[in-house]
């Protein structure tokens, strides 16, 4: 039987947290000299007192939110589907809340908590369940709160078909460590646009460019409420 995509993703990711780690660790990836510092400088600008990172992975973000220099520091909290980022996430900052749970287990998960910026760095890869996902989150926005989504930009990951629809996944540039890439779910600017306007929320967007090429890396869409 095959397996669903959005199962396919999760399945994906639990066998490759290995590789990824390793990966991440060694600055393997050339684009996230300049994404990496496009988010950070992204949330420091809201100067939030609390930060939820969805889809941490073994934390880098919540690490370099903590290093900065903040009075007070921001209250983070990460969260991920896959225990051994997770795992790995709480070992290397044994001050940081790291949470394991699924996108369907996270009102149960963060129960009660609200927080001022909540940020997808890089962790949207599904159709459904990203929208399923956004709802959740805004219930866990404060009102006057900002959320943060960088994604691959849509005009370069197009691959030459500007529609929307699944993708099947590549490991292209990585190392032989990396197996069974998962699908993930090219949305267009436009559609990303609307996902993010049917829950109600107001969107502006920064696009980081190469520094090289001078082409967009990435899209960092800033959701807020009315």
């Amino acid at each position: 039987m095959t397996q669903a995509p959005e199962d396919a993703i999760l399945a994906s990711w639990a066998v490759n947290a290995a590789p990824w780690i390793a990966l991440l660790q060694g600055s393997g990836i050339a684009s996230r000299q300049t994404t990496n510092p496009a988010i950070i400088n992204a949330i420091s600008r809201y100067q939030p007192d609390s930060v939820l990172d969805v889809g941490c992975g073994e934390g880098w973000l919540c690490r370099a939110l903590a290093a900065k220099e903040s009075t007070p520091p921001p209250v983070i909290t990460g969260v991920d589907a896959i225990p051994a980022l997770v795992e790995n996430a709480q070992a290397q900052h044994s001050d940081g809340t790291y949470l394991c749970s699924d996108y369907t287990q996270l009102p149960n998960a963060l129960s009660g908590q609200t927080f001022a910026v909540i940020v997808c760095n890089f962790s949207l890869f599904g159709e459904d369940s990203v929208a399923q996902l956004l709802a959740t989150l805004i219930q866990h926005l404060r009102a006057d709160g900002t959320l943060l989504i960088q994604t691959l930009h849509p005009l370069m990951a197009c691959n030459g078909d500007y529609r929307s629809g699944w993708r099947t996944g590549s490991w292209a540039g990585c190392s032989d460590a990396f197996h069974d890439a998962p699908p993930w779910y090219f949305r267009t600017l436009s559609d990303w646009l609307a996902l993010l306007q049917q829950q109600g929320l107001r969107v502006h967007m920064e696009e980081p460019l190469d520094p090289q090429t001078h082409t967009p890396l990435s899209v960092i869409f800033h959701a807020h409420r009315p």
